[in-house]
């Protein structure tokens, strides 16, 4: 699974603009935008901030981190802690009410509105092992719930409107309250 963990605040906006610019134009975006817009598109600037905000956290500036991240979260309406873990290419179609309390997102994840990733009670230490994990590209649908200790495959989807409490093996697709799994498209056929 692709990690933040080494690469360099300006390559991981980056590569989250690219990837946005891409999905926006069909394939066809140049990824390439200016400080301004990065820091200001309502699609974009969440993900940004977050970025900044966690830079600051692993280079031990954890106060000013956690304030970059109460911004993020009071004008965007878009919950990431600083010491989020979360992959190059975080995609936030519509960034609204969205909660990402997980343990680990890897590459190229895309979160649709009023998502909640997290631990199935109230855990204000942050454990990591009562979190869910996302592997590299997921999508997760509008409204979807992911609790728990639980690994969201390669590759796999959350439908809205889910309630996710098992594992989704890579490719699956988990569907309904609470989930069922359904198969890969290759275990189908």
């Amino acid at each position: 699974m692709t990690t933040a963990e080494g690469t360099g605040l300006c390559a991981l906006i980056c590569a989250d603009y690219a990837r946005f610019s891409d999905l926006a134009r069909g394939g066809a975006g140049s990824g390439r935008g200016s400080v301004w817009l990065v820091f200001l598109h309502p699609r974009v600037a969440p993900v940004a901030w977050f970025r900044l905000a966690n830079w600051l956290h692993r280079r031990r500036w954890r106060r000013l981190g956690a304030l970059v991240s109460l911004f993020v979260q009071v004008t965007f309406r878009v919950e990431i802690p600083a010491r989020a873990e979360i992959g190059p290419g975080l995609v936030l179609p519509h960034p609204m009410g969205i909660v990402l309390g997980s343990a680990r997102i890897g590459a190229r994840a895309t979160i649709f509105q009023n998502v909640t990733l997290g631990a199935r009670c109230f855990d204000g230490a942050y454990d990591l092992s009562t979190r869910p994990i996302l592997e590299d590209d997921v999508t997760i649908g509008t409204g979807a719930v992911v609790l728990g200790p639980v690994r969201v495959g390669a590759g796999a989807s959350v439908a809205a409107n889910s309630l996710v409490l098992e594992d989704v093996p890579p490719g699956g697709t988990a569907v309904g309250v609470p989930a069922q799994i359904r198969p890969t498209t290759e275990a189908r056929a």
